[in-house]
Formats: structure tokens, sequence, C-alpha cells
């Protein structure tokens, strides 16, 4: 897998990927309504919790800055504070580009497990996208139509591949795109204010994982 992230939350991965976690009381109180991530939500939750004087360290604030506290209505990632309509805004983008180059894999691959991973990518994040638009409708954000430029670059860039190139530059790039998301999610399950938000993140963050984990399977398979 390379180690080069596309766009600006990318980098968040080196300071907090080994600390990635899900509060394991918030996770146990927020339903889910997707019975996949149901399935996989214990075995990730409770993860990376470091004590420090009996308190619980966010690993994505660094010391002397303000922690991640809901109701302050912003979220500290990596350098940046982040809001809720930051985070929305950039989970419908990446859930767009996801669905764009899912297709796009369906259409050029003719590797049948890189066609059953993006299969799933599409009905997940298509998914995914339409309880973004509902949880922005209730709070008034207007979420992009078009892919930011971080996701139009990657787009635009495997859209002249075709073949086994192809297929490993997606799986690849599919790879660090996943980490990316679940440094971000994982912040946003733990910080968010709002509670639609923070039960949005804490039910996709498990989902995020298996596919991180099914593109590493198949990185293994198409580099051959």
């Amino acid at each position: 897998m390379k180690k080069i992230f596309y766009g600006m939350a990318a980098w968040s991965i080196v300071a907090g990927a080994a600390c990635s976690r899900i509060d394991a009381n918030t996770s146990n109180t927020v339903p889910t309504t997707d019975a996949y991530a149901a399935t996989v939500t214990a075995t990730n939750a409770a993860t990376g919790m470091v004590g420090v004087g009996g308190s619980t360290v966010d690993a994505y604030v660094a010391p002397g800055t303000t922690s991640n506290v809901a109701g302050t209505g912003t979220m500290r990632y990596g350098t940046r504070n982040i809001t809720e309509a930051t985070f929305l805004m950039e989970a419908a983008s990446g859930s767009m580009m996801e669905v764009q180059l899912g297709k796009l894999a369906l259409e050029r691959s003719a590797n049948s497990e890189v066609k059953k991973f993006a299969q799933m990518l599409v009905d997940h994040h298509t998914k995914a996208h339409q309880e973004l638009i509902t949880i922005a409708s209730g709070m008034n954000i207007t979420l992009p139509s078009s892919l930011l430029p971080m996701h139009q670059e990657l787009a635009d860039q495997l859209s002249k591949l075709t073949g086994n190139e192809f297929d490993k530059e997606y799986i690849d790039e599919i790879e660090d795109v996943h980490e990316s998301d679940i440094a971000l999610f994982d912040v946003v399950s733990n910080a968010a204010p709002t509670t639609t938000v923070k039960a949005f993140a804490i039910r996709t963050l498990p989902v995020l994982r298996i596919h991180e984990h099914q593109a590493d399977e198949l990185e293994a398979k198409v580099s051959k």
C-alpha cells in the first residue's frame, strides 16, 4: 500500500491510525440500523484509549490544544478544526467518489473479485450518501452536488487507466482513502455535538474498517 494519502485529511493517519478508537459507551448506546455494521461493531469498539491520570486522551489532539468536547461545535482533526458541516460535506463528496469509482471498476476491471468489491462499495456508499442527505437536510446544510477537488483529482487520475493497471491503482487508492476516512469518522464518532451526526459516524466506522481490510487483502492479489 502506498503511503501517499489524498486531500487535506490524509496526513492525519500518521498521527492517529495506531490509536483509532470508538468510545465503547457511546457506540453501545446509539442504535444501528445497518445489519452489516452491527455484525462487526463489537470487534472494532473501544480500541486505542490511552489513560493519563485516570482520564482518556484523544489521539488527534496535540498536547496543549483544546480537546474534542461535544457541544463546542468544532472538532479537532489533526491540525485543523472541523465543524459538523465540514464533515458532512467531505463525507458526501467521498461517498459520491466511491460510487463513481466503483461503477468505473465494474466497467473496466476483468477481475471478478475486484468487481465484487466495487459493487459492495457502490451499494454501501449509495446508502451512506442517502443518509447524509437526510441528516444534512435536517440541519439546513447544503451538501455538494459534485466532487470536492481532492476527490475529483483521484477520480480523474483513475479514469485514465485500464486493465490490470487500473485494478492495482484502484485498490491501492481505495485502501488509502478508507484509512483517511476511518481517521475522520473516528474523530466525529467521539466528538460530534449533534446526536444524528455522531450516530452516523459510529455505525459507519465498522463498515469503513471492513472495506479497508478487504482492500488490503485484494491489493496483494492484484499486485501479482
